[in-house]
């Protein structure tokens, strides 16, 4: 099973792991293992787009260490604005971009920024509905995610996912 596939199951568990009174330290990795279940998946994707086949397993585990956090922020908050960023659209050969890859974009940047207060705002308290409702957003993020896979928009926006900031539009 691939580690974001792991990520997203345990995701689950966490949030229900005590049944009764749930830790915040399991709240708040449920909400880190959210985010990051989604992370690896498109950091997965990009780096099999971008370096194909089995030999290049290696050069694609060094390519993802590539990834930034910030940067694909920035790629993903520039995917759900209309009209796309000229860095981008070049790459969309006038394609739309769909309506699931979209809300990947959203939900990328929802995930990232409840992973940075789960991880940094000591005094913010996550409530387990709260907690499930991100993973049921990383679900759906996984499931919208296979219905655009593969096509010309999914891959631009893998690709700005590593290089957006030096993409000339």
């Amino acid at each position: 099973m691939s580690i974001h596939a792991e990520l997203l199951k345990q995701t689950q568990f966490l949030a229900r792991k005590e049944p009764k009174k749930p830790t915040q330290a399991s709240l708040r990795r449920s909400v880190s293992a959210s985010y990051y279940a989604l992370f690896h998946l498109l950091v997965d994707d990009a780096t099999k787009l971008m370096l194909a086949g089995n030999v290049r397993g290696p050069l694609r585990d060094s390519l993802a260490r590539a990834f930034r956090h910030s940067a694909m922020k920035q790629t993903a908050v520039a995917f759900t604005r209309r009209p796309i960023s000229p860095r981008l659209a070049f790459g969309l050969d006038r394609q739309e971009v769909q309506q699931p890859r979209i809300d990947v974009a959203r939900a990328f940047v929802q995930l990232q920024e409840a992973r940075h207060d789960a991880d940094y705002n000591r005094a913010l308290r996550f409530t387990r509905r709260e907690v499930l409702d991100l993973a049921d957003l990383a679900d759906l993020a996984f499931r919208d995610w296979r219905q655009v896979r593969g096509s010309l928009p999914a891959d631009a926006f893998l690709t700005g996912l590593l290089v957006y900031r030096n993409l000339q539009g």
